[in-house]
């Protein structure tokens, strides 16, 4: 088998190099992002994919065929697209392969090269492909509660291609965004001791939160709790003179110790502690929510939650991921994203299915802007990706020959 997928893999290096070139200098927006999407789902064809659709939010759904339905197995890639008023995000710089490209390029020639090495499958094998505006995850949950949901209950393991430096990734630390809402009227003794100007008012609340972000739990295992100031709005129609009203709006990373709940009530806490010598004035959190228009022309509200999740490493999809890594190399292991979330916040923490993360390139890339992913590590990414999928659910092929197939 592996004599198999090496000798196909091989073949393949042109036309993944050709489409690198194309997707390696495209800058996605939502001008743009239709005709992107439309030109990985031509290649899918090309590749002689079984089926492929495009579902009403835009997500691009290959499939290649198995012997039955009773176990398929998921790839799924991102297409990050960004709009006007986050067209510097870090994450989407141009030609900055390793934010997604290299994990959608890899994850459409595992279907074709488990096709074109004719090594059977018992179950089919889905590759998604996610429209994500701004990091959201609206994508993959309209993907499982529509396209997928009924194969749900039958669903053997889904793998992230996110960059996890060719080792399997098998969880992360919660992400979320909240707003502290504060509106009243202000007493005159803050009003003498930090002056009627609206930043003097929130300066006690932005100084609190910083204090309280040193003592945040620490995790050894996906890093630690962390918290930072994104922004503050201040609405400034209100009379009389002394009413004010403005938010603070906090992103909040968090280890699987901690809940979105209790972190709400903490943040609520902290700010009635502030004002507590203003009984005038009102507290109140809540997690962010984002209207989303996608470029298919659906609208979405979208909470800013990302929740933890850590699949245990004795769980058999790990295993079996892990044994099949280890037949073609010795220096694979198992970690965790320590910086960056990924869709394993829904799909292993709320829908409970095995889910793992395998791709080329490492998240330290991310944040150091690295631009390119050679096409040989990108074939080694293929090749170890299609491993993984057969042994996952492929029928055993021991002593068979490549004249036999």
């Amino acid at each position: 088998m592996q004599r198999l997928l090496k000798n196909q893999v091989e073949k393949m290096k042109k036309p993944l190099n050709d489409l690198y070139l194309k997707v390696k200098n495209a800058n996605l927006s939502e001008s743009n992002i239709s005709s992107f999407s439309k030109m990985i789902s031509d290649e899918m064809r090309k590749l002689e994919y079984d089926s492929i659709k495009i579902d009403g939010l835009g997500n691009i759904v290959g499939m290649i065929k198995g012997h039955s339905n009773k176990s398929p197995l998921v790839l799924i890639a991102n297409i990050d697209y960004q709009d006007l008023a986050n067209s510097n995000n870090m994450e989407l710089k141009k030609n900055n392969m390793i934010a997604f490209k290299a994990g959608l390029l890899t994850s459409i020639y595992v279907g074709s090269l488990l096709k074109s090495s004719l090594l059977p499958l018992d179950g089919n094998l889905y590759v998604c492909c996610i429209p994500r505006l701004n990091s959201g995850d609206y994508g993959i949950r309209y993907l499982f509660e529509n396209s997928l949901k009924e194969k749900l209950s039958k669903i053997k393991g889904i793998i992230l291609c996110e960059p996890t430096a060719r080792n399997i990734n098998v969880g992360h630390k919660g992400r979320l965004e909240y707003e502290i809402v504060v509106k009243g009227t202000l007493g005159t003794t803050l009003l003498e001791n930090k002056g009627i100007n609206m930043l003097g008012a929130m300066f006690p609340l932005i100084n609190e939160l910083e204090r309280f972000s040193k003592g945040l739990p620490q995790n050894a295992l996906v890093g630690d709790s962390n918290l930072s100031i994104k922004n503050v709005g201040i609405n400034r129609s209100r009379q009389p003179l002394n009413y004010k009203e403005f938010k603070v709006v906090v992103e909040r990373g968090f280890v699987p110790e901690e809940n979105s709940v209790n972190i709400l009530k903490k943040a609520k806490s902290i700010a009635k502690d502030v004002y507590k010598g203003q009984p005038d004035l009102q507290v109140s959190t809540a997690l962010v929510k984002e209207k989303i228009r996608t470029y298919t022309g659906m609208s979405i509200v979208s909470k800013k939650e990302f929740r933890p999740w850590k699949i245990e490493s004795h769980h058999n999809f790990v295993v079996t991921a892990m044994d099949a890594l280890k037949e073609n190399r010795s220096n694979v292991s198992i970690d965790y994203w320590k910086k960056i979330v990924t869709e394993g916040a829904y799909l292993f923490s709320e829908l409970g299915i095995p889910t793992i993360g395998f791709g080329a390139g490492s998240e330290d890339d991310i944040e150091m802007l690295k631009e390119t992913i050679s096409v040989n590590e990108l074939l080694k990414t293929v090749y170890e990706q299609a491993f993984i999928v057969h042994r996952s659910i492929g029928i055993p092929t021991f002593g068979w020959s490549s004249d036999e197939i």
